[in-house]
């Protein structure tokens, strides 16, 4: 689990195209949603799960952001912004132990438990997703913050400054909250033996 993915960067819009969305011009809203909608998704997925109201947490963002664009003042890039709601959104959410969770499409997931092969044998695939099941069972057990931090930068393949800007930390704390999530999730996966060659694989990679 050293290893870390590269993250989707969605194109930014022009300044005419920002300048539209503060004027809550539905079009301009539209187009900047739309282009960045996938990346949202894949980033909402990696941070909850494959069994998650991804719809819904993705449909939150995008209406906190509606509501939000004409604050915006071009601190951060859209993208970044946009990714600082999903955090949140998100963030609540795993706050809330009832929440509901259902299936979502395995291939929104980029990473270290996707096959290399583009179409898997059926016992690969099944297995494939048991082991991203047993990851995600093993997330929830680790601190919220620590979670965000760790997915964000080692399944999301973000910078620890891109992370600390996502959820509003010091640089120091990111890095302490990926480290000690990893060492959380390293003794957790070593006694799971769906995860064992995970964990053998990742290690024979260092």
């Amino acid at each position: 689990m050293t290893g870390r993915s590269r993250a989707y960067v969605a194109p930014e819009p022009d300044a005419r195209t920002v300048e539209a969305c503060r004027r809550g011009d539905r079009q301009a809203l539209e187009t900047v949603f739309r282009v960045q909608a996938p990346a949202l998704e894949r980033l909402i997925v990696r941070l909850v799960g494959p069994k998650a109201d991804v719809e819904d947490l993705l449909q939150t963002t995008l209406m906190e952001a509606l509501g939000a664009f004409p604050r915006f003042r071009g601190k951060a890039s859209v993208r970044t912004w946009l990714g600082r709601i999903a955090v949140h959104v998100v963030h609540q959410h795993l706050r809330h132990p009832e929440r509901r969770r259902r299936p979502v499409a395995l291939d929104l997931v980029r990473g270290h438990l996707e096959p290399a092969d583009p179409a898997p044998a059926p016992d690969r695939q099944a297995h494939v997703r048991r082991q991203l099941e047993r990851l995600y069972e093993h997330l929830d057990a680790i601190g919220i913050k620590k979670r965000l931090s760790f997915v964000l930068f080692v399944l999301d393949g973000r910078s620890i400054e891109e992370v600390a800007a996502l959820l509003g930390a010091s640089r120091v704390a990111t890095k302490s909250r990926v480290f000690w999530a990893r060492r959380e999730l390293l003794a957790r996966v070593g006694a799971d033996p769906v995860l064992r060659d995970l964990l053998a694989n990742r290690e024979d990679e260092r």
